[in-house]
């Protein structure tokens, strides 16, 4: 990890890539209220892919906090998130001023607020990136960790899909969602064996942790204590008020995967099923029996 002029590491110590719908919002929430975490304020920095949606968010949140910080604050308290300071004001600042290009040394230069505490990018896009940017991306940061956690895909997949339906509506029959899925981005999150390869090829057997949802949904305890421990954190500290296995997603609507739609899904993610349960191992082995694909 690099090191600014007064020997203090800058730039990140970790990312979690992944995988989409699979629990990065919680683990963002248990990092963002740890005492040894500095989160930066938005959850997603997409430095490395760029949606116009990035910017947005954090000049919304800059001009409701340079407007009154102290009411931001009581908002964000309710929403149970950390009070912004001034760390985080000189962060959105510098983060509102970015041009949409890779630019590492300006990327690293956000996380100057973190000082001694653990900082990273929670960023699920980054599951898709290409290998030559995640070779970029490891080869300036040379101890970054990183995180991944797995979901069942059709789950993962119905989930994504949702949320693309609260957000823009791409239809609800079936041939809308196949359509949705054959995009070249929902694809590419779609194949989390090929996220997982790909990054594992970049970064070291001990910089690189696999978890799964599966194993959230069942013991969330155990899989923060887990992460915490890999990032350098001490899980017996707890992440504010929140419980372990806080869920700030838990109300939102979802519909039902009818039987016909889950066939269909399943079709078009046998093989990459029965590649999870071969190459991730763990909870995803018993992804192909779950779906008759044994």
């Amino acid at each position: 990890m690099e090191q600014d002029a007064l020997g203090k590491i800058t730039g990140p110590d970790f990312l979690c890539v992944g995988a989409q719908k699979a629990g990065t919002q919680w683990l963002y929430d248990q990092a963002n209220l740890h005492p040894d975490f500095w989160m930066p304020p938005i959850k997603e920095l997409h430095h490395f892919d760029f949606p116009e949606a990035r910017i947005k968010r954090a000049k919304r949140l800059l001009r409701e906090a340079e407007a009154d910080l102290e009411q931001c604050n009581l908002d964000r308290a309710e929403d149970h998130r950390r009070p912004l300071d001034q760390r985080d004001m000189a962060f959105l600042r510098k983060f509102v001023a970015l041009a949409p290009v890779i630019d590492l040394d300006r990327y690293s230069a956000l996380f100057e607020p973190k000082g001694a505490l653990i900082s990273g990018d929670i960023t699920p896009a980054y599951s898709a990136l290409d290998a030559d940017v995640i070779d970029s991306i490891a080869g300036r940061f040379a101890d970054l960790r990183v995180v991944f956690i797995a979901r069942d895909p059709v789950e993962r997949f119905w989930s994504a899909y949702n949320m693309a339906q609260r957000n823009h509506d791409p239809g609800t029959d079936i041939d809308s969602m196949v359509r949705y899925f054959n995009r070249d981005k929902v694809r590419k999150r779609s194949m989390q064996s090929d996220s997982v390869t790909r990054w594992r090829r970049a970064i070291p057997p001990d910089r690189f942790a696999l978890y799964f949802f599966d194993d959230l949904v069942g013991d969330a305890g155990a899989v923060r204590r887990a992460v915490l421990c890999f990032l350098g954190g001490d899980p017996d500290k707890p992440s504010g008020t929140l419980g372990t296995g806080f869920n700030r997603k838990s109300s939102l609507s979802k519909a039902v995967l009818t039987p016909a739609v889950r066939a269909r899904l399943v079709g078009l993610l046998a093989d990459e099923i029965r590649i999870c349960a071969r190459e991730l191992g763990g909870p995803a082995a018993a992804w192909p029996e779950k779906y008759q694909l044994a």
